[in-house]
């Protein structure tokens, strides 16, 4: 079962990744870093780390970032889109007109160019997503990182209980992260 977003129209629903796979990648690191009973710190166990499994988690951060950033640039233009579209509806009768008289149009270039826009931020959208489970979790900030994405990825209508435990387990993050810099 995936977690899709709702768009009003069920065949415009487009899957999402699996919660599994990126739940299971982001919990591991997760519990490894965060867990009381090791006894051990994120600042001691980052210490210990090599050069090339910090950059790999600078890495994984950045792509988190990176597909957060797009994601919102996709829900801006998203939004636009709709408003455009319900505008030309309510003003110019848009479902009525032909092809060629929406064209005529001069407001219809701009919902050419935002449908554009977004295919391309969709495939570097995607592209990311393809590159987090794939790039190492290290640090609080990108395990936080990670969690913020997978955040995005489940939707609270669809599941409720595991977009809060998400959540929560970040904002966890976030207070443990604060705690050990404070602590350090």
């Amino acid at each position: 079962m995936y977690s899709r977003r709702k768009t009003g129209v069920e065949d415009a629903r487009l899957p999402e990744i699996s919660r599994r796979g990126l739940i299971a990648g982001t919990s591991v690191a997760a519990f490894g870093l965060a867990n009381p009973a090791t006894g051990t710190a994120a600042a001691s166990a980052s210490a210990n780390l090599a050069p090339a499994a910090l950059i790999a988690s600078t890495e994984a951060t950045r792509h988190c970032k990176n597909w957060l950033a797009i994601d919102a640039q996709i829900g801006r233009l998203q939004n636009r889109w709709a408003k455009l579209e319900g505008w030309l509806i309510r003003e110019h009768s848009w479902c009525n007109l032909s092809p060629t008289e929406q064209q005529a149009l001069p407001w219809s270039k701009e919902l050419r160019d935002i449908d554009g826009i977004l295919d391309t931020l969709f495939e570097r959208r995607e592209r990311l997503l393809k590159a987090i489970p794939d790039s190492a979790s290290v640090s609080f900030e990108a395990i936080i990182a990670r969690l913020a994405v997978l955040e995005h990825l489940i939707w609270p209508e669809d599941h409720p209980e595991a977009h809060a435990m998400i959540a929560r387990s970040r904002q966890d993050l976030i207070t443990l992260s604060a705690e050990t810099q404070c602590g350090a």
